[in-house]
Formats: structure tokens, sequence, C-alpha cells
């Protein structure tokens, strides 16, 4: 699969996050980390910032053997939400034990369970047919008041297998993509709004091999364009 290891992106997610979550500083003093223009606080409370329900789209953008009746595509997928203050020493403990290239949902102890599913599909030939829909997946209302914070975390876990007809190969990936439970304003650098929509994007190059994405973009095209 063509992407960085499972630990790899989690790092750079962390590195990024944390280093602004707990940097080196005067006790009790409160944090915070640039978000495009605005300035956000770690570990505040912001219930704002929480969707009321999340959909989930799962789409194979591309895949050389589509037309073909051989070919199919199956999914299992889980969605987390892991709270702010867990995660930072959930991903240590996961480093130093040595299990970052295969993470799994148990490594997340406090992990709330949103949703959970899998499909089959074998009628592969447009955009349309390629991709699943869950809508309706009850988010705030699951989460403790007190774990709604800006910095909490929204895993996605996947594990999917695809059989192309053209390429006569089984072709497998699992792992899981991170982001944050907000999403920048497009219109306004300086607003934070709800994040509502999750993305999981697969395409199958000519050679067989598996490339992912979790954009919106990525979820309306055949055409691979790194993230």
């Amino acid at each position: 699969m063509k992407h960085r290891t499972t630990l790899q992106s989690l790092i750079i997610f962390g590195c990024f996050l944390f280093s602004s979550l707990w940097p080196a500083g005067s006790v009790g003093q409160q944090q915070q980390m640039k978000v495009t223009r605005r300035m956000v606080k770690a570990n505040v409370i912001a219930p704002e910032l929480y969707a009321d329900k999340l959909s989930l789209k799962i789409t194979l953008m591309n895949l050389p053997g589509a037309t073909i009746p051989a070919s199919y595509w199956e999914v299992e997928f889980q969605l987390f939400f892991v709270p702010e203050h867990d995660l930072a020493q959930n991903i240590k403990d996961i480093n130093n034990a040595g299990k970052g290239q295969e993470l799994r949902p148990e490594y997340f102890p406090t992990r709330i369970l949103l949703a959970t599913g899998k499909f089959n599909k074998h009628s592969l030939s447009t955009l349309k047919e390629r991709a699943f829909l869950r809508q309706g997946i009850v988010f705030r209302d699951k989460i403790p008041p007190e774990q709604q914070t800006t910095f909490s975390s929204l895993l996605s876990f996947y594990s999917v297998k695809i059989f192309d007809g053209k390429l006569k190969k089984d072709i497998y990936g699992s792992n899981v993509f991170m982001v944050t439970p907000f999403v920048s304003d497009a219109n306004d650098d300086n607003r934070l709004l709800p994040r509502s929509d999750l993305f999981l994007n697969f395409f199958v190059a000519d050679d067989g091999a598996l490339y992912r994405s979790n954009t919106r973009a990525a979820s309306e095209s055949t055409e691979w364009k790194p993230n």
C-alpha cells in the first residue's frame, strides 16, 4: 500500500498536535496551537466543534478490472472517538511497545465506538457503484461533556480486500485514519466548524498498487492526486 507506515503517520500527526498540547513551559500555563490563522487552545471544552451526527463515505476510486464481473470489493470498518487527554499517552505506549506497524483499536483503551460495519460489492462499473455511504452516525450525544475538547480525535480503522478480475490478483490493505472533530471554514480561515463528513478512499493502480486518501475531493474523483 502506497502510504507511510501507520505509526509514522500517527507520529507525524502527533508531532504536529502534541508539540502544542504538551510543550515545555511553565506549570499551569495553558497551551495553544495555530490552526490556519486561528489560535486554538488545547484541552478546552468546545461542544460547538462537535457535530450532532457524522457520515462516512467509503469509495473505491479506481479499479483496472472494474467492469469485469469477477471483480469484487470487501470492506470492514470501525469508527472510534479517543479523548484528547489519553491520545498522547496511547501513542507513546504503542511506540515503546513496538506495536506501531499494525495499530488496533484495543491500543486505545478509552475509545468510544461510534460505528462499525462491513459490505461486499460486486457491481463496480461506475464511481457511484463503487461508493458506500453510512449516514446518521450519532456523535456528540455519545461523548461525555467533559471529553468534548478541542483536540480529541476520530479514528477510522479499516480492512479492505479487493479482487481485480483484469489483473487476476487479490489486493489487501488495513490501517487507520486520524482526524480532529473540527475543520477550518473554507471561506474564513479564522473560523472553525464541526466536522460532519468522513472519507475513506482507495485507488488501485494498473500495477495493482493500492493508494489511500481521506479527502472529500478524492471521493469524487477517479484520478489519483496525492493528498
